[in-house]
Formats: structure tokens, sequence, C-alpha cells
């Protein structure tokens, strides 16, 4: 396993203490402002509209002739940066992929605890659907925190009888708020499994516990839902409730595709713009599996066994 010097960098500098298990939202808060808010290109065009009712980013990268819209839950633990800090993000999705971007600005902990944020999500996705656009043109992409909240979303979906996406793309998705699986041999700089918990446990204030299916889909059934990319870091704190989906999705056959990222570590494929080398070939190998479902390649939704 060998990590290019451009992400060895990276991990340098960031404290040993960055995840700090003491920290509380406030502190997240803080500790995430420098990585988040960052400008986006004149080639991107942003609009804010409302989506059933739930204010929404809408973006385009000018001259783009773009098939799929990408509805995506972002990331920030639960309680960290809104949608205003997120358009950077947007473009990277829409730079990297080739589609145009949709994302919700989810009300956040611990001021609007669950099921506040899922609840925007769900009434974001279908305000999509109501103005036209075709589920099968819509590609669900989760990052992070988002990871808990898209494939909550499509487990609704699928349970209220609601049209599904073309497939699930997982960018480091947190899957497990319990963080319960074998320990990660290896420092990912981002994450601790304690300090994931205590986001979970101000996201959920005390309404759920850490591994209730519904807010750690690595316990939920995921049979019937369309198909699955899962990348998965080597290193990233939170990797065992991924493999645990991929897995339950198989199980219950789902169409899953699974990479594994050697020397990867939470969040890489945001170093896309740092100029992280493993996170344009993340980049690039997404773009290839969505290029599959043009193709009819992974589209059709695999039988629910009895």
């Amino acid at each position: 396993m060998t990590q290019s010097k451009e992400l060895l960098a990276i991990i340098e500098v960031i404290p040993e203490n960055f995840a700090d298990p003491d920290a509380d939202f406030h502190a997240v808060r803080d500790m995430f402002a420098p990585f988040h808010g960052h400008p986006t290109s004149d080639e991107l065009e942003i609009e804010i509209a409302n989506y059933g009712g739930v204010r929404c980013g809408s973006y385009t990268l000018k001259g783009a002739d773009n098939k799929y819209t990408a509805f995506h839950c972002h990331g920030g633990a639960f309680v960290s940066s809104g949608l205003d800090e997120y358009h950077f993000y947007a473009e990277i999705i829409a730079r990297q992929v080739g589609c145009n971007v949709v994302m919700p600005d989810y009300r956040l902990a611990p001021e609007h605890p669950y099921p506040a944020a899922p609840d925007d999500c769900l009434t974001a996705y279908c305000g999509l659907l109501e103005q036209g656009t075709d589920p099968a043109d819509i590609i669900l992409v989760g990052e992070s925190c988002g990871g808990s909240l898209a494939l909550g979303l499509l487990v609704q979906l699928r349970d209220k009888g609601l049209p599904l996406p073309a497939c699930f793309i997982s960018l480091t998705g947190w899957f497990d708020l319990a963080v319960s699986g074998q320990t990660v041999a290896g420092r990912d700089p981002f994450l601790t499994p304690q300090w994931v918990r205590n986001r979970g446990l101000e996201y959920l204030a005390g309404q759920l516990s850490l591994d209730d299916p519904r807010v750690s889909p690595a316990n939920a059934d995921l049979r019937g839902l369309p198909p699955m990319y899962i990348q998965i870091g080597q290193f990233d704190a939170v990797r065992e409730g991924a493999i645990s989906v991929a897995g339950n999705a198989m199980r219950s056959g789902v169409h899953v595709t699974v990479e594994a990222w050697p020397g990867m570590v939470q969040g890489w494929h945001g170093l896309v713009t740092a100029g992280v080398p493993e996170a344009a070939e993340a980049w690039a190998a997404i773009r290839r599996y969505i290029e599959t479902l043009s193709a009819g390649g992974s589209s059709t939704h695999c039988p629910t066994p009895e």
C-alpha cells in the first residue's frame, strides 16, 4: 500500500486531536469552517430553489449537457456546514462526474434533531420528482454523514412505494453510528469512533439508539433497493459500516459494486481540489460507473428474494 506524496502532506498537517472525542457541536463547527465555504468558479451556475418547500441548491456547469442529476446528501457530521458552505462540493460532483446537482439544505442538529434532516431530504427528493425530473435520471449520492441520510432515504422511498433513483453512490458514508465493527488499524486523521458516536448522539437527542436501522442503515432491510456503488477506504474509521452495507445488499439481491481503496481515509474524495491523485482516480471510477448506467449495465433492479 502506498499513499501519494500529496495525500501524505495533507495527513501530516492534520493535528492528532483533530477529531477530539471531547469536542461538542460548537467545536465541530469551528473545526470544519476552514474545510468548507470555498469559492466556486464562474463556470458553475448556482440557483437557490425550493423543492417541496425545502431550500435547495441547484447546480449546473455552463455549457454542460448532462443526462443525470445527482441528488446529493452532503456531509458535516449532522451538526455543521449547511448548504451555503457546500456549494464547492456541488461543483466537485458536477465537474468530476458530469451531472447536474441538487443539494438539500437539510436542518442541522442539535437545534433540529432527528428526524428533521431525513424529513428534509425526503421532502426535497419528492419535490424534485414533482418538478418533472425522471427518477431514472437521478443518481443519489451520500457523502460522510450524508451516506446515512441517503441510504435511509432509499429505504423510506421503498417503504412508501415512491419512485427510486437509478442508483446510490457512497462517498465514505456513515452507515453505523455506533461504529460497532472491527477496529480500524491505522490512522484516519479526520475521524475517531467516539467522535462519530458523539455526533450521532447530538443528532438523535435520545430519540433513537445509535444502532437503530433508521439512522444506521448497516442494520436496515435493503431488499428491493437500486444498484449501489460503494468505495471503501482502508483507514476510514467508519469502514466497517460500509462493509456491512455491501454484504447486506448482496445477500438481499441488490446489485452492489464495492471497491477497496488501500491507504484511503474518510472523505478523501473532497481532496481532489488539493491535487490528491487518489481522489481524482476515485472520481474517475465513479464516472465510469455512471456511464454503465447509460449503457444499461447495472440500472436494472435485482429481484427481491422471497
